[in-house]
């Protein structure tokens, strides 16, 4: 006889009840970490590989990055004095590079003039990086620290310690020099005073034109300038082949490089608005569009830096908070960034 038949019915049912629940717990709790693995491939690996240290941050710009990577080696240096070169990695965006290294964004775009203002990253694709915020100059003839400092707004102090410098003395014209906390020149200083250039609406044309005609820009090496100042909200992509470049104090248009006025447009025109196309005679030619107004007619000389117009909001924007300058590059008739000139 079964040692649990002498107990009443309902006794016996709650003790094998108890019994059963027990062994189930006992048998579903064995070799968890097996069952895991088992689930799926690679999942328990997965999970186990976790940092449940690792914590989220954002950057200046928004963008969410790890403090501490799960994969990958800290390249953080507070003592280094010379630019390394960063091979861009499956994954990997011009914010989380600046954080690894502890820069600015803007240090790198710095010491990366090609770089386009979306930051889009290849895979593969070499990039300088500065030893700490600021930017490389080179020193011209009767340079002083003082003059270089108030030029690219750096510190003077951190300047001098980095560089191992103590006065105008050491400073020896054509070589480089870290400029600490620098930051690139103003895009352009005004020359001349016109007033006598003729300028398109879509009304037509005046006998008057901007009160600047020309600037002197800083040409880089490949030999070209910005066409204007301002931040740049939209970049060179599919659907979108050009840069946006805003300011809503309504800047000049520059002539981008020396060339010939080959077309121009009014009003509505395709949503271009009031727009200049300028031949640069070697392949290349560049179009302006939504200006409030232009200075220049097909068949007309320009020089590299001259005011062919002003910034505004005509053709498809919308509002004045449109206010911007749609560039856009060509070679032999095809449409390339402008992130290829070298000036952003």
């Amino acid at each position: 006889m079964h040692p649990l038949d002498q107990w009443p019915a309902p006794k016996r049912l709650y003790t094998q009840l108890a019994s059963w629940s027990l062994g189930l717990l006992v048998l579903t709790s064995i070799n968890v970490s097996n069952a895991a693995f088992e689930g799926g491939e690679g999942v328990g690996k997965e999970y186990l590989s976790l940092d449940a240290t690792a914590v989220n941050i954002t950057d200046d710009e928004g963008y969410i990055i790890k403090a501490m990577p799960l994969e990958g080696q800290a390249t953080f240096d507070l003592n280094r004095t010379e630019i390394v070169e960063h091979e861009v990695q499956e994954g990997e965006t011009l914010s989380m590079i600046a954080y690894r290294y502890g820069l600015n964004l803007n240090s790198i775009r710095y010491a990366n003039t090609n770089l386009g203002s979306s930051d889009y990253l290849k895979i593969g694709q070499k990039l300088k990086i500065p030893p700490k915020d600021g930017l490389y100059v080179t020193i011209p003839n009767g340079a002083t620290l003082v003059a270089l400092m108030d030029k690219y707004k750096g510190n003077l102090d951190d300047t001098k310690a980095f560089n191992g410098i103590e006065d105008d003395s050491d400073l020896t014209s054509g070589e480089q020099l870290f400029i600490v906390g620098g930051k690139p020149e103003v895009v352009y200083i005004a020359q001349t005073n016109s007033g006598n250039s003729s300028y398109n609406t879509a009304g037509g044309y005046s006998s008057y034109g901007p009160d600047v005609d020309s600037y002197d820009v800083p040409v880089n090496d490949l030999g070209w300038i910005r066409p204007t100042k301002g931040i740049i909200t939209q970049g060179f992509h599919g659907g979108h082949p050009a840069y946006d470049i805003a300011d809503s104090s309504k800047p000049d248009i520059l002539a981008v490089m020396d060339g010939t006025v080959v077309d121009t447009g009014t009003g509505w025109d395709g949503g271009y608005g009031n727009n200049v196309w300028i031949d640069h005679g070697n392949g290349y030619k560049t179009h302006y569009a939504h200006m409030t107004e232009f200075y220049v007619q097909v068949g007309d000389t320009v020089t590299q830096g001259q005011v062919i117009g002003q910034m505004g909001n005509t053709g498809r924007v919308y509002g004045v908070t449109g206010i911007h300058l749609h560039f856009e590059v060509s070679y032999n008739g095809v449409k390339i960034s402008p992130s290829f000139m070298g000036v952003w």
